[in-house]
């Protein structure tokens, strides 16, 4: 496909390069795609009967839509915004759909303003659109594999601060869902280090290679002493030698 080797925007790329495509041929499959999808975008918390959404499920299951348009859908859904958008800070609320959608952190504080600005202007259901439409959610994950945590590996664009952010929105404990982790946001202090970095000069200062002289102790002066005559020396001319 003509793709270089190595990290590149993801946005600059026009190919996709998913190999694995998944394809529910069977129930076994699909129920397997219809779990992951729920715990993925539903932040690991499972819906009851009545909340899950079966008009998707059905639509995925006659082959109307793909596992990308399920999850979009997962997304837009009541139990989602319930959860995860009227009851959270706005900054939580684009992390988390960072993480659920496209498996990652975000990147920078920039990526976030933009991500509030266009939901304040266009509302939520059209950031999610930007977000599995955009061209790292089709070269990642294609339209019939489900978003998965992606940080350990070194994803295009990745910045060495985005493993951490992502181990900031995820609990150490496995059966913890998102919604119990609070509504304030756990990205705001690591970002806001990140970016003090990235502009803070880095300062240099020059350390003396070699050891100073020790100082010796000051000798006091105790006054002329000559020393004192014990014998008489007879007078000698100069230039007589006997």
């Amino acid at each position: 496909m003509g793709l270089g080797i190595g990290p590149r925007l993801h946005s600059e790329c026009p190919f996709g390069s998913v190999f694995d495509e998944y394809h529910p041929d069977d129930s076994a499959s699909f129920e397997r795609t219809i779990r992951s999808a729920y715990r993925q975008v539903f932040g690991n918390r499972p819906p009851t009967e009545n909340e899950r959404c079966t008009s998707l499920e059905v639509r995925l299951m006659n082959g109307e839509i793909t596992v990308r348009d399920f999850v979009n859908g997962l997304a837009k859904s009541p139990f989602y915004k319930d959860n995860y958008f009227h009851v959270v800070a706005p900054q939580r609320g684009i992390e988390l759909n960072f993480k659920h959608l496209l498996g990652r952190a975000p990147l920078n504080q920039a990526e976030i303003q933009a991500s509030i600005k266009l939901q304040a202007e266009e509302g939520f259901e059209a950031l999610i659109d930007s977000l599995t439409d955009c061209a790292e959610y089709a070269e990642v994950f294609g339209s019939d594999i489900v978003p998965y945590w992606r940080t350990a590996d070194s994803y295009a664009g990745m910045m060495t601060s985005s493993f951490n952010m992502m181990r900031e929105l995820s609990s150490t404990k496995v059966a913890v869902s998102d919604n119990a982790q609070g509504s304030r946001s756990r990205t705001v202090s690591p970002l806001a280090l990140a970016a003090a970095n990235a502009v803070k000069p880095v300062t240099f200062t020059y350390k003396s290679v070699s050891k100073p002289a020790a100082r010796l102790p000051q000798q006091q002066y105790s006054g002329h002493n000559p020393p004192k005559q014990t014998d008489y020396v007879a007078f000698r001319p100069f230039g007589v030698h006997f």
